[in-house]
């Protein structure tokens, strides 16, 4: 009877979901099934893991996608919109999530590079359009969410700080994107826009020399600075820093805890995000980390699991009492 009453519950929640948030956990839901299935397909070929030319791409693309899809769709609900600010948040994650992902995913079953790949006119309006133009059109919405936030007024302090700092490192991941973009290289050597002269009809991204030795995301010997490792922690900004804060509040933690936890969150992202970036734009590789800086990142690391074990343990709970009042009720 109990179990009935909760799948009754949950089918109730679901239902309510209504505009955009639903039609955000329904792209986050779609993205997700189209990473599985590229990464089964990128076990079953024995595509490469790593390169230009991967299945192991369009994976991380969705991957991203998801994420993202489901943060907003749990985000928006709790800030101060307008119709055309969701209209316009809510159209642009889309655009960009599923847009990128598809034309990463095209390319890549074509067996040609999807990033800095300028070889044919389908394969630069796909660079320029793809790579280019969702994230730039991505980069307004989250410009719009983030004054949504700032000015969504009578909210908790640590679920203010979550999704605030959460959007702006998003942003700073965007931004960082478009360097990587602007170079035709995610490797930083001392440049910024310097792909913008280079006109020829080919493959115009970074050769094996300059890339160096990739084991899947991390590539410790670049020839320059390693703009991918910021980048990916800012283009998670919202998983790691909003959604956390947007479950603690649903709690029963007192305000101020929630507000520690949140805050000792934020401070692990940002800290280990500036140290890496600064790393990269100092044009050094990650294997010429200094024992300071790794030992800083390693704090970072255990600062941030801390504070999400203790989310964790406080969501758990509240769900166990959740579940514990109907069967009480029928006791």
């Amino acid at each position: 009877m109990a179990v009935a009453n909760t799948h009754i519950r949950g089918s109730a929640a679901l239902g309510r979901l209504t505009g955009w948030p639903r039609v955000l956990w329904v792209t986050g839901t779609v993205l997700l099934v189209t990473m599985v299935v590229h990464i089964a397909a990128l076990v079953i070929t024995g595509d490469p893991m790593s390169g230009p030319v991967s299945l192991r791409k369009p994976a991380t693309f969705a991957e991203t996608g998801w994420l993202t899809a489901w943060s907003v769709a749990v985000i928006l609900p709790t800030l101060h919109t307008r119709a055309w600010q969701r209209h316009v948040i809510g159209t642009t994650v889309i655009l960009f999530s599923v847009g990128e992902t598809a034309i990463i995913g095209f390319q890549a079953w074509r067996g040609v590079p999807s990033h800095y790949n300028f070889t044919t006119a389908l394969d630069a309006a796909l660079m320029r359009g793809g790579a280019g133009g969702t994230a730039g059109i991505f980069i307004i919405g989250v410009i719009v969410l983030l004054v949504a936030a700032l000015r969504s007024g009578g909210t908790s302090p640590s679920l203010r700080l979550g999704v605030c700092a959460g959007i702006i490192v998003l942003l700073m991941g965007c931004i960082i994107g478009f360097v990587m973009i602007s170079n035709n290289s995610g490797v930083y050597e001392g440049s910024v826009g310097a792909g913008f002269a280079r006109q020829t009809a080919a493959y115009l991204g970074p050769d094996a020399a300059t890339v160096g030795p990739q084991y899947g995301l991390l590539r410790p010997a670049t020839r320059g600075g390693d703009l991918v490792a910021p980048h990916i922690i800012g283009i998670h900004g919202l998983v790691l820093l909003a959604v956390p804060a947007v479950l603690l509040a649903r709690t029963a933690m007192s305000p101020a805890r929630q507000l520690k936890v949140i805050a000792l969150a934020v401070t692990s992202v940002v800290v280990g995000m500036v140290l890496l970036l600064v790393h990269a734009l100092r044009q050094l590789p990650l294997d010429q980390l200094n024992p300071l800086a790794l030992t800083a990142l390693a704090l970072c690391a255990i600062a941030l699991l801390a504070a999400y074990a203790v989310v964790g343990s406080a969501v758990l709970k509240s769900v166990s009492l959740s579940l514990a009042e109907p069967r009480s009720r029928l006791e």
